[in-house]
This record gives C-alpha cells, sequence and structure tokens, in this order.
C-alpha cells in the first residue's frame, strides 16, 4: 500500500491546526477571516502564537481590526504589496496612549519588529524577509 505524499501533507498540517487551536489562549482564528465577505482565512501561525504570547503579558484585550485580507479586499487592490494578503499582519484596534504603551511593550516582548502607528491602531506584521526590520512607522 502506497501513501501518497500530498495526502500525508494534508493530514500533518490538519493535525497542527487543531494542536494549535487548542494552544490559543486569546483569539479565535475567525477573528482574523477577510471583511470583504469572502469569509477566507489565511493567517499564520508564528504571527497567531505571537500575539497571544504579546496578549499574555499585556493583560489587556487586543481586539483585531484587520487581520487576512484576500486579493479583492478593497485595501489589497489599493496596497497589492500588503503583509495583510500573505497572512502575515494584522491591525490591532487601540485608543489611547496608555493603551497604546501597553500594548506596545507586549508587542516588543513577544519579537514583532515590525510596527505601524495610527491614532485608533497599531498595525504589525511577521513580514521580515520580504521588508525592512525593524521599522515603525506612522500612518
Amino acid at each position: 500500500m502506497q501513501i501518497q505524499v500530498p495526502l500525508i501533507l494534508s493530514l500533518f498540517a490538519l493535525l497542527r491546526n487543531l494542536l494549535y487551536k487548542m494552544t490559543l489562549k486569546h483569539f479565535k482564528r475567525s477573528e482574523f477571516t477577510c471583511k470583504c465577505g469572502c469569509g477566507e482565512t489565511v493567517i499564520s501561525d508564528e504571527l497567531l502564537q505571537s500575539l497571544d504570547k504579546a496578549r499574555e503579558f499585556a493583560k489587556i484585550p487586543f481586539v483585531i481590526s484587520s487581520g487576512y485580507r484576500c486579493k479583492n479586499h478593497p485595501e489589497s487592490k489599493k496596497n497589492p504589496t500588503s503583509s495583510h494578503i500573505k497572512g502575515l499582519a494584522v491591525d490591532i484596534k487601540c485608543e489611547g496612549s496608555n493603551t497604546r504603551a501597553i500594548m506596545m511593550d507586549a508587542l516588543v516582548f513577544a519579537d514583532f519588529e515590525r510596527f505601524g502607528l495610527h491614532e485608533s491602531f497599531i498595525h504589525v506584521d511577521i513580514d521580515v524577509y520580504d521588508k525592512p526590520s525593524p521599522v515603525i512607522w506612522l500612518y
């Protein structure tokens, strides 16, 4: 009996996802679903682990305002090189300078190196192989 490699890889990915879901303490994968209405969720496990670590450290909620964006999402059409399209980025709602400081401290603790700061959200991504790092920019 010969087992096909793609089947083994699919089963391994399914098992990894099931195990990973059990280890996420502060997030559900559905929070990262594209908001254009397509229902797609493509999000890096490494990104999720780092976010969970940051959220645990911060001891305050992290509300995801934007996670994965499919290629048809309006923001993806404006910025086709966005790390959101690769499932490597999120925007976290953030109001107030004290909350921003707590979140930034936690995100740095979780080893994030790429930040975009807006008055109402913090963008973080792990797209360090295709984009400059470390970096902080303002919106």
